[in-house]
């Protein structure tokens, strides 16, 4: 009889549980410390992972800080992809146009045209220069260079808007 009672309190001190409580609450209890656990692994992880994708995030640094670090990081990506965007908007466009090819390059309060001519015929800038006039736009500089049969010329105008810009480049390539 002392054996048992030995055994029973041995039982009841290796459980972690109040007086009353029965192994099913204890079965949970544990449970639910073994998925709470569980979570914390995987929210360490993933905070891990996030301030392994920041650039000059410092080496240690609370978690609210590296969400705002990220909350700033991704702000930055977005005004850069609007600028991006921005620039392949006015960005040149290959023109599958037989006699010719034009760019054009928006730089600020300026715009620049390159137009290559393949058959370099007498009068190539005037044309050119005519359909600046045109359109309205005023010319700060212009060059022509020759190579053989093939002529450039480069344009360099006030800032253009992408509308007159497309219209500029198509009328100089189909009077090219």
């Amino acid at each position: 009889m002392a054996e048992d009672k030995r055994s029973l309190a041995l039982a009841l001190a290796t459980t972690n549980s109040s007086p009353g409580t029965t192994t099913v609450e204890v079965a949970r209890e544990s449970a639910s410390t073994r998925t709470e656990r569980a979570r914390r692994r995987t929210m360490s992880a993933l905070y891990d992972e996030l301030g392994a994708l920041l650039p000059y995030l410092p080496h240690r640094v609370t978690r609210a800080d590296m969400l705002d670090e990220a909350i700033a990081y991704v702000r930055a990506l977005q005004d850069t992809a609007a600028e991006l965007e921005a620039r392949r908007a006015v960005r040149p466009r290959r023109s599958g146009s037989r006699d010719g090819a034009a760019e054009i390059v928006a730089f600020g309060e300026t715009s620049s045209f390159a137009v290559r001519l393949r058959a370099a015929r007498p009068g190539a800038l005037t044309r050119v220069l005519e359909v600046f006039h045109r359109h309205g736009v005023p010319v700060l500089a212009a060059t022509m260079a020759r190579n053989g049969g093939e002529a450039a010329v480069t344009v360099t105008t006030a800032a253009v808007a992408p509308v007159v810009a497309g219209k500029i480049e198509a009328e100089i390539l189909s009077n090219a």
